[in-house]
């Protein structure tokens, strides 16, 4: 719901006396030009960029929509904890904790639950809130210049931005709100990690809010104790309906998306839990009565149905493309131009060169000729899984780049070529692939089953478990704690209480780049926030933490010890479980194809 004029002249005059604290701490020249503000009509006017924050194209819409009309309430979780709703940044800054983490995975509505929080900053406090999109971050630019770019878009820091900048987070009126710390490139994100620290040991008033894909902030801030962590919790069958209606599904489609999902598999069931997967199950089978069995199946519908949105009301219509290309032939140059862009750029916001090198190699893969131009009106303006951002043109959600990465890999007719792909991101990148790793895994994809799958599955249980002539899995105590002592694990306790309040790790060393590793210290993270012992004692202001490597854990504490073993006893029969399908599956193949040898000779 909009701002009522009440709410918004109070908010208005809020943020004038935001601005004049912040001037009465500036030399001359900069108290004019941020008092140049303070009239209403400037005010007014300043609250309106501000607002420009809520403004985003999702999958669906086809057009700029406001945060108000397309926010679902999200709910937020810490270890065992029930799901919570959250409207004020200020809830999820427990006692002295200075940057909170939010996490969530691929569609889980992490931007435009920041988004919302940082106008409720305006909308309710005054504050003058500062929101920075990390995938921005590169070579040439580093957060403190996106920090001053924000300023300068909304139009106060267009002269004299740093010192505008640094008036502003000593003033405690505002909050920093960084969103995809998971979209920087890897090899700026220590950088970063160093500029987020900065800021608020400079900064005494200032709050930072992050969020990420599970793992990334783990990785790179994990000897920063001062962080609060959080994960958005799955939307539930009982609030589907209301998420229909918030997105504009119309009484007949939502009655009968609700029955076809009663009536589905488990599994699908369980991928229903995002605003992602539930716009894109309203988008590729709004008009079915029963849905899909899994999820590559319901990207597989997405390219055509996005394609021919225009065109169904005109029966006997197909509309001509850009690029005058068929949808079987457009959908194969995209997913070469996809698998382009990941390979060369790791980035999903591509420069107009960007764009321009991935279109190029992705034409010459597929020998599919088309224009640049004829391509970006395609993608951004018909089929919209892109979307023009000032001069860049960037993927609607990384997850879009990652299945058609994936699909890439697949289709590959040349399954030496594919296998070559899967070995130099096995040598490399395998956790710059995560996406598409597990998009190849829904496809069962045979080459990366023998090139990474097989292989990896071994080597991990190798790794952790006994030798044995049997096909039970026993874990091996010596082999699970060498484990842990290089994974990097930290566990971070209230010295007030002992009660544990984070566990964080590092990026996996190259010694153990394994498909699975990160899976199963991800896991072994989440295990030990759930089974930490509770304290009765409140949080408090004074409390303050201390940091626990987890070497030597069967030591230290033989309890979690326990129950880590446990969790990854019960992950190894899982993954035996697995592998023993992968090499079934290519048992299968191999007497397929030698029967077939056999009958043409």
């Amino acid at each position: 719901m909009m701002p009522d004029p009440i709410s918004t002249q109070t908010a208005i005059q809020a943020l004038k006396a935001t601005l004049t604290l912040i001037a009465s701490k500036a030399a001359p020249k900069v108290k004019e030009q941020i008092l140049e503000w303070k009239t209403d009509s400037q005010a007014a006017k300043l609250q309106e960029n501000i607002r420009q924050i809520g403004k985003i194209i999702t999958i669906a819409s086809r057009t700029a929509s406001t945060i108000d009309e397309i926010y679902f309430p999200s709910k937020i979780r810490v270890g065992r904890s029930g799901a919570k709703t959250v409207a004020f940044a200020s809830e999820i800054f427990p006692g002295k904790s200075r940057i909170s983490l939010i996490l969530g995975t691929a569609g889980q509505g992490k931007s435009v639950f920041l988004r919302y929080l940082c106008l409720r900053e305006l909308d309710l406090d005054g504050y003058l809130p500062l929101f920075v999109e990390l995938r921005k971050i590169d070579k040439q630019t580093n957060l403190h210049e996106l920090l001053t770019d924000s300023l300068s878009n909304l139009g106060i820091g267009k002269l004299n931005a740093d010192e505008i900048l640094k008036l502003l987070l000593k003033s405690g009126k505002t909050k920093i709100f960084l969103d995809g710390y998971d979209e920087i490139s890897r090899e700026f994100s220590l950088r970063t990690k160093s500029e987020i620290i900065k800021l608020t040991r400079n900064n005494e008033k200032l709050k930072i809010l992050i969020t990420s894909r599970p793992g990334a902030i783990s990785q790179h801030l994990s000897d920063s104790v001062d962080i609060y962590q959080y994960e958005i919790a799955p939307i539930s069958a009982s609030e589907h309906g209301a998420f229909f209606e918030k997105i504009g599904t119309n009484i007949e489609t939502k009655d009968r998306l609700l029955g076809a999902i009663s009536r589905s598999k488990a599994e699908i069931k369980d991928l229903l839990s995002t605003p992602l997967m539930l716009t894109l199950l309203v988008k590729t089978c709004g008009a079915q009565q029963d849905l899909p069995d899994t999820l590559p199946e319901f990207y597989d519908s997405l390219f055509n149905v996005l394609s021919s949105t225009h065109d169904g009301t005109k029966p006997g219509y197909v509309r001509e493309k850009a690029t005058n290309l068929g949808n079987a032939e457009l959908e194969k140059l995209f997913c070469a131009f996809c698998f382009a862009s990941k390979e060369l750029f790791r980035r999903t916001s591509l420069s107009l060169r960007q764009m321009e090198e991935s279109f190029e190699s992705g034409s010459k893969i597929t020998d599919i000729k088309s224009s640049l131009e004829g391509f970006k009106t395609d993608v951004t303006e018909t089929i919209c899984l892109l979307v023009k951002d000032g001069l860049d043109t960037t993927f609607i959600h990384k997850s879009i780049q990652e299945y058609y990465s994936a699909r890439f890999i697949h289709q590959l007719e040349d399954k030496e070529q594919a296998s070559a792909i899967l070995k130099s991101i096995e040598d490399n990148t395998i956790f710059d692939w995560m996406g598409e790793i597990q998009f190849l895994e829904d496809f069962k994809d045979r080459t990366y089953e023998n090139t990474i799958g097989i292989p990896h599955a071994k080597q991990l249980l190798d790794s952790l478990c006994l030798k044995s002539k049997t096909a039970q899995q026993v874990i091996s105590n010596q082999k699970l704690q060498r484990l842990l002592n290089k994974s990097g694990i930290s566990i971070s306790r209230s010295k007030e209480t002992n009660e544990i309040r984070m566990v964080s790790w590092r990026a996996a060393p190259k010694s153990i780049n394994n498909r699975y590793f990160f899976d199963l210290i991800a896991g072994i993270a989440s295990e030990i926030i759930r089974t930490r012992a509770k304290s009765a004692r409140p949080d408090s202001i004074s409390d303050s933490l201390q940091v626990m490597q987890i070497t030597n854990l069967a030591v230290k504490d033989p309890v979690l010890f326990e129950a880590v073993k446990l969790f990854a006893q019960k992950y190894c029969e899982r993954l035996a479980r697995q592998k023993q399908a992968m090499e079934g599956r290519q048992a299968r193949q191999t007497a397929g194809l030698l029967a077939l040898l056999r009958k043409s000779s």
